[in-house]
């Protein structure tokens, strides 16, 4: 490197607070990237947050809300709150207050600055003083397998300050586990490598995002005050909890007080509190650059913490009851995240989100919602507001040191669908999921009754039935779902859910009889083995699996003009209604 270049190095900035790094859909359509000044105080023009992957929408939005921790603390009144959130982010007074914040700490968001580099660590090196490419800076970025990324070429030799930037939010997220660089001054380290300490935190939640009309909605709607505690919940307290920008630039070694402890697992005390969650360095990192391009990242062990028992403290996950957690850490309640399955669509656990849904009687639930969506009951009760709820989550693999797939679904709906405290609400839905996936099912047994009327294979016919129905049943029960208040006759919805289920099952049942072949059509007879160890021969047909689907229909979705004339029917053999 020449003097020159050398130079420029280390004149080099790029201040987050002033120079446009995060991007942006405005209410008017257009896009824009804005800096972090910007995007506060102008959130009621921005209708969302973008990214270079939809995983960034979602890490970026917690970044924010843990700036406006910063600005306004974590213990504001409901009424407060609600004075914030309908007051705007152009109000004189937000204006104010948030610039005012920005400036204290603006030294503390240049990502090449020299003592104290944001999200990094200054003066990181390994003892051999390596540095690796942008592929480790990267989350879409396969390991070993470069050309199925959507950087290629030149691409990964070098980005833009605001780019990298990005991915230092992003990564600091959801940086999947395997042995990292061993960073000098690091104790842990052993023959000059970092060994796992798990995935970064975000990547252990099934993330929800509350989405409003505008990005100041959206950022006070995921803002959640230490008086949700306060309201009916179990006692929770939130010590030193703030974003990590406030706190003494961090070193190569593990922070005191929030690096949690192998035999520690399950302990709250280095959980602190939302603001300390949203912007937790998982990773000792520093950026390697010429000029403002940045060319290369160094990436090490940063705080390790596990996700167990932090729900008084993550507010943007659900939580499940773990015994098998218990057991393994001799402790008589662990709650981990419910992460996000990606093959199950978002409005299958819609039922999970609402209260009354856990059919507990006990005082210990199996399930807790996201605090998110208690603090919005408590503070919105039941007002009508129009809202996107979006799922993020990641799903590693080979011992979490991989990205196998991504989570990224959202459902459309009135905010009351969630806060509202009548529990009906949750028991419909839940109901109507539970008969839509019993519908599916009669749909797939519909499937394996034509196939063996051909004389075919059943596992491929019932396998496309039943990704039939679900990719059916995603765009219909998205636009039904849009259309529930908590002003309606829950039971009148109820009704109206299983008419247009029944219909779309009828629908969908036409098409695959009449996709049958000639030879289904005629039919055969098949000798299958009952339940009761009897041998049984049947006859099989397109024709009499219609008349059975038709008869299983009418079990789920049961109307009056229907029970006269279908329960009736021939019934199938014993085994097709086991399997219906």
């Amino acid at each position: 490197m020449s003097n020159s270049e050398l130079a420029a190095d280390n004149e080099a900035s790029f201040n987050l607070m002033d120079r446009a790094w995060i991007p942006v859909t405005m209410s008017d359509g257009s896009y824009a990237e804005l800096s972090i000044v910007d995007t506060l105080t102008r959130a009621d023009e921005i209708r969302s947050i973008d990214g270079d992957i939809p995983l960034q929408r979602f890490t970026l939005s917690r970044f924010l809300t843990g700036a406006l921790y910063g600005v306004y603390g974590n213990d504001l009144s409901p009424a407060n709150w609600r004075r914030l959130l309908d007051g705007g982010s152009g109000k004189p007074e937000t204006v104010r207050r948030i610039r005012e914040y920005c400036d204290r700490y603006h030294d503390r968001f240049d990502i090449f600055d020299k003592v104290a580099p944001f999200y990094q660590v200054a003066g990181l090196h390994t003892a051999k003083h390596e540095v690796s490419g942008l592929e480790r800076l990267v989350l879409d970025v396969p390991s070993g397998e470069p050309f199925f990324t959507t950087r290629i070429g030149e691409g990964l030799k070098a980005m833009s300050a605001a780019e990298a930037s990005r991915w230092l939010v992003t990564v600091q997220a959801y940086d999947a586990s395997g042995i990292k660089s061993g960073a000098a001054g690091d104790p842990r380290v052993k023959g000059g490598k970092g060994y796992p300490i798990g995935v970064a935190w975000t990547g252990h939640l099934g993330g929800y995002l509350v989405e409003g009309r505008t990005l100041w909605q959206t950022l006070m709607l995921n803002f959640v005050s230490q008086q949700v505690f306060g309201l009916g919940e179990a006692a929770a307290e939130w010590v030193d909890d703030r974003p990590v920008w406030e706190r003494e630039p961090y070193t190569a070694k593990a922070a005191d007080g929030f690096d949690q402890p192998q035999d520690r697992t399950g302990d709250t005390r280095c959980f602190h509190g939302p603001a300390t969650l949203l912007t937790w360095q998982s990773r000792r990192m520093l950026l390697a650059h010429e000029g403002q391009k940045v060319t290369g990242v160094l990436m090490c062990n940063g705080d390790r913490l596990k996700p167990q028992n932090a729900q008084w403290f993550e507010m943007m996950s659900g939580w499940r009851r773990s015994e098998t957690q218990e057991k393994a850490l001799k402790r008589p309640l662990v709650y981990m995240p419910r992460k996000h399955d990606p093959a199950r669509a978002l409005w299958r656990g819609l039922p999970t989100l609402t209260i009354g849904e856990d059919d507990d009687t006990g005082a210990v639930p199996s399930f807790i919602r996201p605090y998110t969506l208690q603090w919005l009951t408590e503070a919105l009760g039941d007002e009508h507001l129009p809202v996107r709820l979006h799922a993020f989550g990641v799903e590693y693999g080979n011992q979490e040191a991989v990205v196998d797939s991504v989570v990224d679904d959202f459902l459309d709906l009135n905010l009351t669908v969630l806060t509202t405290q009548d529990p009906q609400m949750g028991q419909m839905l839940r109901s109507a999921v539970n008969l839509t996936d019993q519908g599916i099912g009669a749909l797939r047994n519909l499937a394996v009754n034509i196939a063996r009327s051909e004389g075919m294979p059943v596992e491929a016919p019932r396998q496309r039935a039943s990704e039939l129905g679900y990719a059916t049943f995603d765009s219909v029960f998205r636009r039904w779902v849009v259309t529930l208040d908590v002003d309606d006759d829950l039971t009148i919805k109820h009704d109206e859910w299983c008419a247009i289920a029944r219909r779309t099952l009828i629908r969908l049942g036409n098409q695959l009889a009449a996709q049958a072949s000639p030879r289904a059509i005629v039919g055969r007879d098949v000798t299958i083995r009952t339940s009761a160890g009897d041998i049984k021969t049947s006859h099989y047909s397109v024709a009499l699996a219609e008349v059975w689907y038709r008869s299983k229909l009418n079990t789920i979705f049961p109307t009056s003009e229907d029970v006269d004339s279908d329960n009736t029917a021939d019934e199938a053999p014993e085994q097709t209604r086991k399997e219906m």
